[in-house]
């Protein structure tokens, strides 16, 4: 019987000998139960999270399933597959369906076993849960670095981070810090200043941009391309310039279909409130100018790349005519306007 082998570590807590560990013990599996595996049925992702489902190596199994290259999938336990649940099981009922068997080793589940589900369910869960224990100790152990005043990792243009405190090795090993603290960087700043400035004299983020590009003024991260609006628009609205430092104002949460991440605010009463005079970048009147000013500009749209003028958005229907009167028209009842002459004539 041909069978693959799927192996996988994460960057929290593991090392890439863990691949090599996996494969092994799959691969004496299958010498002892008669199970042949191929090189090129070994499927790997390094330094990928179990909460993932688009990693490379796991959709390259599932492709290969599909086209019936094998007739079992062997990891070293469920855990590899998945870290999720939901998605561990969405897996395993789409090996079930390309009548794939899959081999758990070190859980001692195979799943054609009729006796097998109640093993996988209780494996999951634990999976799962051990992931869910994970986030709460992250979360927990970069909120005390937070109150301690170290940096949890934030990267923002305008600061750099110093090292501080004693160097000590690790529980693996690795020689750490203390912690490691925000201090401004005078360079980048001034950068932050003359943003600010231009955008308070009514200058146009288009405009500020493309002079930071036309002084070749280098970015964060070095970025192909240099300066962006998003990027300007993100400093103008950064509170860290004015000492504003809370912590859990945003979270992520996970799509549980395609595994995507997005950010969403956190409850207010969750929030933890840190102020940073040391910090100060720009001053309080400054802010609230460019606050205003952004308030005013929020709705509002370039006409085109060529013009940096803006318009007002009043509707959808502006911003995806159809029609070359589409939004002359309003209802006389409501004020909503029309996208053309058509729906003017079902309305009358």
């Amino acid at each position: 019987m041909k069978a693959a082998i799927y192996a996988r570590y994460s960057s929290e807590n593991q090392s890439e000998k863990s691949i090599d560990d996996q494969i092994r013990v799959c691969k004496n599996y299958c010498k002892d139960h008669d199970l042949i595996v191929s090189d090129e049925h070994i499927y790997v992702d390094e330094a990928k999270s179990g909460s993932l489902i688009d990693r490379p190596g796991l959709q390259a199994l599932d492709k290969a399933a599909e086209n019936k290259e094998f007739e079992a999938v062997v990891v070293d336990d469920l855990s590899r597959l998945s870290r999720s649940n939901h998605q561990m099981l969405t897996l395993v009922l789409k090996f079930n369906y390309y009548q794939v068997k899959l081999i758990s080793v070190s859980d001692g589940i195979v799943t054609d076993d009729e006796n097998s589900k109640l093993g996988i369910q209780i494996r999951g869960l634990v999976n799962e849960l051990y992931l869910d224990d994970l986030k709460k100790k992250t979360v927990r152990g970069l909120e005390g670095q937070k109150l301690r005043g170290f940096s949890a990792g934030e990267n923002v243009y305008g600061y750099y981070t110093k090292p501080v405190g004693e160097l000590k090795l690790n529980k693996k090993g690795q020689a750490k810090y203390e912690g490691m603290v925000h201090k401004i960087n005078p360079e980048e700043a001034e950068i932050v200043k003359r943003i600010f400035k231009e955008f308070t004299n009514d200058n146009s983020i288009h405009k500020i941009v493309n002079k930071l590009n036309e002084d070749k003024v280098p970015t964060k991260k070095s970025m192909h391309g240099g300066w962006n609006q998003s990027t300007v628009s993100r400093i103008l609205k950064n509170e860290k310039y004015i000492g504003i430092w809370d912590w859990k104002k945003r979270k992520n949460v996970r799509d549980p279909i395609t595994g995507k991440k997005k950010t969403v605010p956190r409850p207010i009463k969750d929030r933890i409130p840190i102020f940073r005079e040391d910090l100060i970048i720009i001053d309080k009147e400054t802010w609230e100018k460019a606050t205003k000013r952004c308030q005013r500009l929020k709705g509002t749209w370039p006409i085109s790349k060529k013009k940096p003028a803006f318009y007002q958005q009043k509707s959808y229907i502006h911003t995806s005519p159809n029609h070359l009167l589409s939004g002359l028209m309003k209802c006389k009842t409501c004020g909503a306007e029309f996208f053309s002459e058509f729906d003017l004539n079902l309305t009358a």
